[in-house]
């Protein structure tokens, strides 16, 4: 049985890519260095394989993530890695539930696998984004009923996304009454402001996505830009939005996504120059 036989929006690391086998050793070795790291420093053995385990999870997660948005450079996603990694050291443990949401937000719009997605991935994400948006924050079940309407309207279209859409417009109207429309201490516009000029850095990277050369996993057909394009915007608003309601706990919960968004920016500068050379 194949991962898509159960699944249209998840992705196996086939090992016998030397870009995969790359990333599940710097996430391994992230995760042993960090664990060692935690005991030194007295914490107990568990709680510290724990934390090296969340860390190394993390670091893949920002390599992952930055595959998804820039499809085309491989290479990018492994300075997003590095980047996770600097940034965890700096400012601890990010949350994973809103990493893995976001993640299979951009799988489910961008196509990355070739695939429509099957209503058993449309209700995870819409129960992943439900839940999330009942921890405090509406407008995570908001964006996710956002992505799956653009599913149902961006060529090939998928129709019967409006139907999940509809109920992520009901769960976004349910958390509004638990969460309120606005965190009880206040929106914070400096940490938005910063999630914007981070996002402004990713500006060439959504640019240069209007011509793509990747193909999806399964069907082998290039990617459609404004696919990609749009599954770009939807995750940028999703961390200006986690940074505007919760400030820099919001930053912080979202390390490894930020580092894929610098990552793949910083590795399209780069390019750009030594070609300008």
């Amino acid at each position: 049985m194949k991962l898509s036989d159960l699944t249209a929006i998840g992705r196996s690391v086939d090992l016998s890519y030397p870009t995969n086998r790359a990333i599940a050793v710097l996430a391994g070795l992230t995760a042993a260095a960090l664990s060692v790291l935690q005991l030194c420093l007295g914490t107990p053995w568990l709680q510290s394989a724990l934390w090296g385990l969340t860390a190394g999870i993390s670091v893949f997660l920002a390599w992952a993530i930055a595959r998804e948005l820039d499809p085309d450079q491989d290479l990018s996603a492994f300075v997003a890695a590095g980047l996770a990694i600097v940034g965890i050291g700096i400012w601890g443990l990010p949350d994973l539930g809103m990493l893995f949401w976001l993640l299979l937000l951009v799988r489910m719009v961008n196509r990355t696998t070739g695939l429509s997605a099957k209503w058993s991935d449309s209700l995870a994400v819409l129960a992943l984004g439900g839940w999330l948006a009942f921890q405090g924050n509406w407008a995570f079940a908001a964006l996710t009923a956002v992505a799956l309407w653009l599913d149902s309207q961006l060529r090939p279209t998928n129709r019967p996304q409006l139907v999940f859409a509809g109920l992520g417009a009901a769960l976004t109207a349910i958390a509004l009454v638990f969460a309120g429309v606005t965190p009880d201490g206040g929106v914070s516009f400096a940490a938005g402001a910063l999630a914007v000029g981070l996002s402004a850095a990713f500006l060439p990277v959504l640019v240069g996505s209007s011509r793509m050369v990747s193909v999806g996993d399964e069907d082998g057909e290039a990617l459609v830009p404004m696919r990609v394009q749009a599954a770009q915007a939807v995750v940028l608003a999703a961390g200006i939005e986690a940074a505007l309601w919760s400030g820099a706990v919001g930053l912080v919960a979202l390390v490894p996504f930020w580092a894929a968004v610098l990552g793949t920016a910083a590795y399209r500068w780069l390019r750009t120059f030594a070609s300008a050379r």
